[in-house]
């Protein structure tokens, strides 16, 4: 008999096989796992494309072609640049879907003609008068920051009161605009929200945050697809503008047809325009805004307007 032992049976073949499964399992798993994490990747950045394909029309702002060759243009003495607004009616103010209260109702208003700055007064133009009148020099009260960098002479000057700005109008023989000759120069007869038509959209004004390009103002003219249908610069935006009248928020309900004159006394004067800190909304050619004649802001200049002769 054959006494010769037999084999032992091979056990650990099955042990190794079932290790080289788990490890076929456990690679297969992470290779699942990139590729869902791919696969992710990939699909938030088809749609961030799509976001972006999708919303391109929505920042299409369609503008209104102003035909500027109609304008009469004059440069004056002190070498500002002045539009003639022609005598005839414009919408004022708001429909109630659109405005705040204060500019209700919204109504048709007439004027005569009259001649209006194109661009607002410069640190560099007020320069002059300081020096010839001894006016105080500008100082911007409250900014957490550098304030030369609101001060450039090419910058839209600020910091200046209301009496101040009509000071510098009456210096060089000029005034400040009423109210509603600032808001027809800034939106034309047919009363459009913002100066270039009734969408607002990037590029046209500087106003709150950094994507116009400027963090503060910026130099008059910055923004020229923004124009209003006089050919006014930044009156959407750049630095709000005290204008001649006193402000009450119940004038526009008995207020004459004619060139309104504002009301007679008052506490506070209207500035209008909106200005690099001031959200779109604000920057509404309708929208009003108030403060002490002696205030002085860094959001805050002006510009200035006279008669035209008859």
């Amino acid at each position: 008999m054959d006494q010769t032992p037999k084999s032992p049976e091979r056990a650990p073949i099955k042990k190794d096989a079932l290790f080289y499964g788990m490890v076929a399992a456990f690679v297969a798993f992470v290779l699942m796992v990139v590729f869902m994490l791919y696969a992710m990747v990939q699909s938030r950045a088809v749609s961030r494309l799509a976001a972006q394909t999708g919303s391109s029309p929505t920042n299409e702002v369609h503008t209104e072609q102003w035909d500027y060759s109609r304008l009469r243009i004059a440069t004056q003495e002190d070498g500002s640049a002045m539009v003639l607004v022609p005598a005839g009616p414009f919408l004022m103010g708001s429909p109630p879907v659109e405005g705040d209260q204060d500019e209700m109702p919204q109504r048709g208003v007439f004027l005569k003609a009259y001649w209006i700055d194109l661009y607002e007064v410069t640190f560099k133009s007020y320069a002059g008068f300081v020096r010839a009148t001894k006016a105080p020099q500008p100082v911007i009260p409250v900014l957490q920051d550098d304030p030369a960098k609101l001060m450039s002479p090419a910058q839209p000057v600020v910091a200046v009161s209301w009496t101040q700005a009509n000071n510098y109008c009456a210096w060089l023989g000029k005034r400040l605009p009423t109210e509603a000759e600032w808001e027809k120069a800034a939106r034309g007869e047919r009363g459009a929200q913002w100066p270039w038509g009734n969408q607002f959209g990037p590029g046209l004004a500087n106003h709150q945050g950094e994507e116009d390009g400027f963090r503060y103002t910026a130099p008059p003219g910055s923004f020229p697809k923004g124009r209003s249908s006089y050919g006014l610069y930044d009156a959407a935006g750049n630095v709000a503008e005290w204008v001649a009248d006193w402000y009450n928020d119940k004038y526009y309900l008995g207020a004459p047809f004619e060139s309104p004159p504002g009301p007679e006394t008052g506490k506070h004067r209207v500035y209008r325009g909106g200005s690099w800190n001031d959200t779109p909304s604000d920057l509404r050619t309708a929208k009003r805004f108030m403060a002490a004649p002696h205030q002085t802001s860094a959001v805050i200049g002006f510009r200035c307007a006279k008669d035209a002769e008859e």
